[in-house]
């Protein structure tokens, strides 16, 4: 296989996929969780849910951020990959603090949001009660400025499905 990019090493892009396919399951099966366990808080899937999901999502979130900021960097002058950079994955509001509003959270911000996020809180309300929403939201600061981050992980998704196969 001949290198991609500029650097003398390339990533293992199934490595990288199946880590993304596992994060987009992890999400779009939680609601299943809930229906195959209905009401009982004590059932088994609900219980190995509780216990092992947001160290999961964490742990998936970080993993690709990094393959995927990574990558960009390798193939990062090649016109797909600024597209797939500039890809709206959520919203992002730079100053909370300041209330100045929100903006567009590209794919390349949101890799380097997810790395540097303090806190990363799945968008469920009570988990112990709720499945997953399609939504994480990341909290942070630069310099003094406290943000904030709604990452969609559909569109997180895709785009890093994108940035491996290296099509727009």
């Amino acid at each position: 296989m001949v290198p991609n990019g500029r650097n003398n090493f390339e990533l293992n892009a199934a490595i990288a996929l199946r880590d993304v396919y596992r994060l987009f399951l992890l999400f779009a099966g939680d609601e299943r969780i809930f229906d195959l366990a209905g009401a009982d808080r004590k059932d088994p899937l609900r219980l190995m849910r509780n216990d092992l999901f947001v160290d999961e999502i964490i742990h998936l979130l970080i993993g690709t951020a990094i393959a995927n900021r990574i990558q960009l960097e390798h193939t990062g002058a090649a016109d797909e990959a600024r597209k797939i950079a500039d890809a709206a994955c959520g919203e992002l509001q730079p100053d909370v603090l300041e209330d100045k509003g929100s903006q567009k959270l590209s794919f390349r911000e949101a890799c380097n949001k997810i790395v540097h996020a303090i806190h990363i809180v799945p968008d469920c309300g009570n988990p112990a009660e709720n499945p997953l929403t399609s939504e994480v939201k990341l909290r942070g600061h630069k310099g003094k400025q406290a943000w904030v981050a709604y990452l969609n992980i559909p569109q997180y998704v895709r785009a890093s499905v994108l940035n491996f196969r290296g099509q727009p």
